[in-house]
C-alpha cells in the first residue's frame, strides 16, 4: 500500500515544488501581490504532506515525523509573521525559499535517518533563532574601518583553537569538541571574513592594500590547508577572487590573485596526496569504482536511476552512497524526488543569488553592500561547487548544501548569513 502511496506522491510533490518555484520567481521578477501569499501556503502543504508520508511509512505511525511536521508548520508561521513587522522589502521572500529548503533537507534526512532527521530539527530550531539574532544585531550594531583589526584578530584565533585543539572527522582536523556536540569553526570564519574583506575593499585598492588583502588570504588558506580541508579553502579563495574582482576596475590584482591560485593547485596535486587521489577519481571515476571513486560513482547511479519525477519516498537506495547526508544529498533528492525537483531547488538556489545581488546593488554602504555581494557570493559558489561535485564536474571538496545537507554548524551560520541580507536590505529600503 505504501508503496503506491509513494510512487503516486512524486507527481503532487514535483507539481507543488515547481508551482512553489514558479509562484517565488513571479512574486521577485513581476512583483505578483497573490504569489506572495501562494509561496507560503505551498510551502505549508509541502510540509504537511511530506512528513504525513513519512510518519505512515513506519508502523506502528512514527509520530515524531509528525511532531517534527507540526512544530516545522507553527514555527515557520510565527517566525515569518515577526520578520513581516520587524522588516520591509523581499525579505519575507527570502525567508520563504530559506524554509523549503530547509524542510526539503529535512524530508530527504529523516528518510535516510529518523535520528538526522530529529537532530536537523533541533539545529533548525537553533538557526532561526541565530536568524533573528543577527538581524537585530546588524540593527543596532554598525560595523565599520575601524573594526578591522577585531575582525581580523577573531579570524586569527578560530584558525588557531582548531589548528591546536581540533579534532579529526572525516579526514579533516577542523571540529572542535564542545562535550555536548562538535562545532566547525571554519563555518563561523567565513562570515566574518565576509566583512573583514568588505571593510578592507572599501578604501581604495591600491598596491600595498592588494599585498595585505592576498597576504591575508594565503595565510587563511594555509591553515585549511594543514587542516586538510580543501572544500573550504576553495570557497574562501573564490569568495575572495569575486569579491575582489568588483572593485579591481582593470582587473590586474584579480588575474594575479587568479594565477597565483592556478599555480598553488598544480604544486598542490603534487604536495598532498588526498587531493591527488581526488582528482583522479574525478578524471577518470569508472576506473576505481571499487576504490576511491565508489562515492561519485554511487552518485552518478542515484541520480541516473531517480530520472525526471524519482522513484518516490524509501523506494530509492541513496544509502549506497557514503555521506549522502552530507555531501551527497543532492544526489538522494535527486533519486527519490527526481531530477526535476532537482532543478526546482537549483531554481530556488538562483533566484535567493539574484536577491542577494539586488541587496547588494541597493545599498549605499560600502562596506555593506560589499559584504552583502560576498555573502551571497558564499551561497552561490557553495551551491555551484556542491552539486557540480556529485555530477562529477568537478573533482568533490567535502562542502555541504546550504540549508539542506546535515550539519548544525552549517546551518547556524547559513541563517546567520540570510539573517544578515536581510537586515542590510530592511537598511537600504529605509535610506531609499
Amino acid at each position: 500500500m505504501f508503496e503506491v502511496l509513494s510512487w503516486s506522491y512524486r507527481f503532487i510533490y514535483t507539481a507543488l515544488t515547481a508551482g512553489f518555484a514558479l509562484s517565488c520567481w513571479m512574486a521577485y521578477s513581476k512583483n505578483i501581490r497573490t504569489c506572495r501569499y501562494i509561496s507560503p501556503l505551498l510551502n505549508l502543504i509541502l510540509i504537511i504532506l511530506n512528513f504525513s508520508l513519512i510518519a505512515y511509512y513506519y508502523e506502528p505511525l512514527d509520530y515524531t515525523a509528525l511532531y517534527i511536521g507540526v512544530g516545522l508548520a507553527s514555527a515557520y508561521m510565527l517566525s515569518r509573521l515577526v520578520l513581516a513587522k520587524l522588516s520591509i522589502g523581499c525579505n519575507c521572500l527570502m525567508y520563504d525559499i530559506v524554509y523549503n529548503m530547509l524542510q526539503t533537507g529535512l524530508i530527504i534526512l529523516y528518510r535516510l535517518s529518523p535520528e538526522y532527521g530529529l537532530r536537523q530539527a533541533c539545529f533548525a530550531a537553533a538557526g532561526m533563532l541565530g536568524f533573528f539574532a543577527a538581524f537585530i544585531f546588524m540593527k543596532r550594531f554598525q560595523i565599520e574601518y575601524k573594526h578591522l583589526s577585531l575582525l581580523g584578530g577573531l579570524i586569527l584565533a578560530l584558525l588557531l583553537i582548531t589548528q591546536i585543539w581540533g579534532i579529526e572527522i572525516n579526514g579533516s582536523k577542523n571540529w572542535i569538541n564542545l562535550y555536548f556536540t562538535n562545532v566547525q569553526p571554519s563555518e563561523f570564519i567565513k562570515l566574518i571574513f565576509v566583512f573583514f574583506l568588505a571593510c578592507l575593499l572599501s578604501q581604495e585598492l591600491s598596491t600595498r592594500r592588494f599585498v595585505g588583502i592576498a597576504a591575508s588570504i594565503l595565510a587563511v588558506i594555509c591553515f585549511f590547508v594543514l587542516q586538510r580541508d580543501i572544500g573550504s579553502a576553495f570557497l574562501f579563495f573564490a569568495v575572495y577572487l569575486v569579491m575582489l574582482f568588483t572593485k579591481d576596475i582593470k582587473g590586474y590584482y584579480t588575474a594575479i590573485s587568479a594565477g597565483a591560485a592556478i599555480g598553488g593547485a598544480f604544486i598542490s596535486y603534487f604536495a598532498f596526496s588526498y587531493i591527488r587521489s581526488r582528482v583522479l577519481a574525478w578524471i577518470n571515476p569508472w576506473k576505481y569504482t571499487s576504490g576511491k571513486s565508489y562515492q561519485i560513482t554511487q552518485s552518478l547511479f542515484a541520480v541516473a536511476t531517480g530520472g525526471l519525477i524519482g522513484t518516490g519516498l524509501f523506494l530509492g537506495d541513496p544509502k549506497f552512497i557514503p555521506a549522502v547526508h552530507t555531501d551527497f544529498i543532492f544526489s538522494a533528492l535527486c533519486e527519490e524526488t527526481g531530477i526535476l525537483n532537482g532543478i526546482s531547488l537549483l531554481a530556488m538556489y538562483a533566484l535567493i543569488s539574484i536577491i542577494g545581488m539586488d541587496i547588494s546593488s541597493k545599498c549605499s554602504n560600502p562596506i555593506y553592500s560589499s559584504a552583502a555581494f560576498g555573502l551571497t557570493s558564499l551561497t552561490a559558489i557553495q551551491t555551484l561547487v556542491i552539486i557540480c561535485g556529485v555530477l562529477n564536474i568537478i573533482p568533490i571538496t567535502g562542502i555541504t548544501l546550504p540549508f539542506v545537507s546535515y550539519g548544525g554548524s552549517s546551518l547556524l551560520s547559513q541563517f546567520i548569513n540570510v539573517g544578515i541580507l536581510c537586515c542590510i536590505n530592511t537598511m537600504a529600503e529605509k535610506t531609499d
